[in-house]
């Protein structure tokens, strides 16, 4: 298994490549997942599911409906034993290639962009996670930047629980 992780700094480009998004902070994590790019699409489709393969998900609830461009629906995380609470919105949905699912809290702005092309009989599933901060500027980059690390891991964590679900044992 491959996972890449990176973070950027300052002014990138859009998901699509195109023009500048301002300041942000990026992290994106990368695998090779033996399943055709419809089965992992199917996966990643099944919100109301994710509780069954996403390692620490403990519930989606107010799920709008199946998944699409504006479905809202709230996961329940917990490590540690503390519960954290995520509202999040389907912005773009072009099957099989692209899903972004944006989430506004705490100040911070997270936009995670799951790409996933044709590898022979696998697929190279991608997701990059863009923050952005709605703090003033001296208080964003340090928000930004303390928000990373944990941007990271979870990207890392989602890629991995993907290929899990199709190269494990675990149930989907």
């Amino acid at each position: 298994m491959r996972v890449v992780v990176g973070l950027r700094f300052g002014p990138q480009p859009d998901a699509a490549g195109g023009g500048d998004t301002g300041r942000m902070r990026r992290v994106d994590a990368e695998a090779l997942v033996g399943a055709s790019r419809e089965e992992v699409w199917e996966l990643l489709d099944d919100i109301a599911g994710m509780p069954r393969w996403v390692p620490g998900l403990r519930a989606i609830s107010s799920l709008s409906g199946p998944a699409r461009v504006g479905t809202v629906f709230r996961e329940r995380m917990s490590a540690a034993g503390v519960n954290r609470f995520r509202t999040w919105e389907i912005a773009e949905h072009r099957r099989p290639t692209i899903q972004v699912r944006v989430a506004v809290d705490g100040g911070l702005s997270r936009t995670l962009i799951l790409t996933l092309d044709g590898r022979g009989t696998g697929t190279r599933l991608h997701a990059r996670v863009e923050l952005r901060s709605t703090l003033p500027f001296g208080i964003r980059v340090v928000h930004e930047l303390l928000a990373a690390p944990a941007a990271s891991a979870s990207a890392r964590s989602f890629v991995d629980a993907v290929k899990r679900a199709f190269e494990g044992s675990v149930p989907r």
